[in-house]
Order: C-alpha cells, then sequence, then structure tokens
C-alpha cells in the first residue's frame, strides 16, 4: 500500500524557527492576532443549518435550548452549534489546520468552539465525527479527534470515539443526494451509548449535514437520548440565498 504522510516534526521545527504571520491581517508573531481573534470568536450562529433562515429567538433557558433549533426543520439534535460561516479567515484556518497541519491553529479553532457553546451538563461527552483512516495518513493528524480533546479538556468534559467509521467514503465532490446515502453507511457504532449522557457530535464544517445528521441519527438508534452537535464552519446555501433575495 502506497501512501503519504505529512512531515509534522518538520512543521513543528519550522513554527519555532519561522514565526507565524497572522491569517487575519499578516501581523507577526501568531496564527492569529488578538485583534483578529476577537472578530472571530463570537456566540454561536442563530441559522439554522438547513433551510438557512435566523432562528427567532436566542436561548433564554439551557434546560429547553429553545432557539438553537430550527421549529420548522427536523434534525436528530436536541441543539445545534455553529460557529461562523465557511468563508473568509474562518474557512482559511479550517483548511490550513485539516489539509497542512498547522498545528497552532488547532488551539484559534478550539477557542472558536468554545465561544459558540453555551454551559452544558456535566455529563457532556463529546464525540468526534470519524475522519477517514486513509485521510489521517495523508495529513498526519486526525483533525476532529484532536479538536474533540482539545475542547473537552477545556471544558472539563469527556471525549469519546463512540462512532467508528464503517466505510471509507469520500464526500468531497459528490452531490448532495450521494452525500446523505453514502453517510448513511459510513458510520456505525464503536461504544454503545448510554442514555444519561449528554453527547456532543463535533465536526469541522457543514456543507450538507449529511455526515452530522447521519451520525446523530445512529446515535439515536444505538440509544442516547440527547445528541447535540457542533461545527466550527457552515457553508452558505447558494439557492437558498438567491430564494431570500428574489
Amino acid at each position: 500500500m502506497n501512501f503519504v504522510v505529512n512531515n509534522t516534526t518538520k512543521c513543528r521545527v519550522l513554527d519555532l524557527l519561522c514565526p507565524h504571520t497572522c491569517r487575519g491581517c499578516g501581523q507577526l508573531g501568531a496564527v492569529v492576532c488578538e485583534r483578529c481573534k476577537k472578530n472571530l470568536i463570537m456566540p454561536a450562529l442563530q441559522v439554522c443549518p438547513l433551510c438557512q433562515q435566523l432562528l427567532a429567538d436566542v436561548v433564554k433557558n439551557d434546560a429547553t435550548w429553545q432557539g438553537y433549533r430550527c421549529k420548522d426543520c427536523d434534525m436528530p439534535f436536541e441543539a445545534l452549534f455553529v460557529a461562523g460561516w465557511r468563508e473568509g479567515l474562518l474557512a482559511k484556518l479550517v483548511k490550513e489546520y485539516k489539509y497542512q497541519a498547522i498545528w497552532a491553529i488547532q488551539q484559534v479553532l478550539t477557542e472558536v468552539l468554545n465561544g459558540a457553546i453555551p454551559n452544558l451538563p456535566e455529563n457532556t461527552v463529546v464525540v468526534p465525527l470519524p475522519t477517514v483512516a486513509r485521510h489521517v495518513r495523508e495529513r498526519g493528524l486526525d483533525h476532529t479527534l484532536r479538536l474533540a480533546k482539545a475542547l473537552a479538556k477545556k471544558r472539563g468534559w469527556k471525549c469519546q470515539k463512540t462512532l467508528a467509521r464503517a466505510a471509507d467514503t469520500v464526500q468531497v465532490g459528490t452531490k448532495a443526494t450521494e452525500r446523505h446515502t453514502q453517510a448513511k453507511k459510513a458510520y456505525m457504532v464503536a461504544k454503545t451509548p448510554q442514555e444519561e449522557v449528554n453527547y456532543l457530535l463535533l465536526d469541522d464544517v457543514w456543507t450538507t449535514g449529511a455526515s452530522m445528521l447521519a451520525a446523530a441519527e445512529i446515535l439515536r438508534a444505538a440509544g442516547a437520548k440527547r445528541v447535540m452537535g457542533v461545527v466550527i464552519a457552515m457553508g452558505r446555501d447558494k439557492a437558498i440565498e438567491q430564494q431570500k433575495t428574489c
């Protein structure tokens, strides 16, 4: 079997010898300067990822999670938190961390995720969406697992690989209908969910939502009573945007 492995050791040495420049303004010293970080780390984007309509209410009672889910769209989530749109600086950070293994970006993205999530129960378990094994080898890191561990540590939660890959299908470049078909066969339960646990499913981006929706449905079918989700960035649906302006 032939595959390419990123030389992450070299990347770490270069990080020490060559200081980062801010991906937002170009200032020397960090991957994101403090000024740009303030504009990046914000409360959850109050938009439904399915219909992309603004959610009417901001959460006033964490027990009900009203305001973090759309009243018109049927989703297998108690609540879904989205840090921001998949564009500009946020999109650039996700891409560089995921495909170029820029390790310093992990801390920033962890702060972005943390800022988008309100207070959750102490028994919350962060579940990373499983990454295709070939991609982990090629990129030199399992980006969702590392982010899940970092977020769990920051909040005092547990991180658990409750799900595993059942098929190594790739979603990039496929049509929406094909994505949903593939996603339903892509995951399986690696550890039986517990009814009393609050599961927080984590992924980096939401395009059609096929992967996150399928994973959440599998968790619920396996016995999870409360499933929430969080993603760093959500892509704008051009068709929906066009309908809004018509």
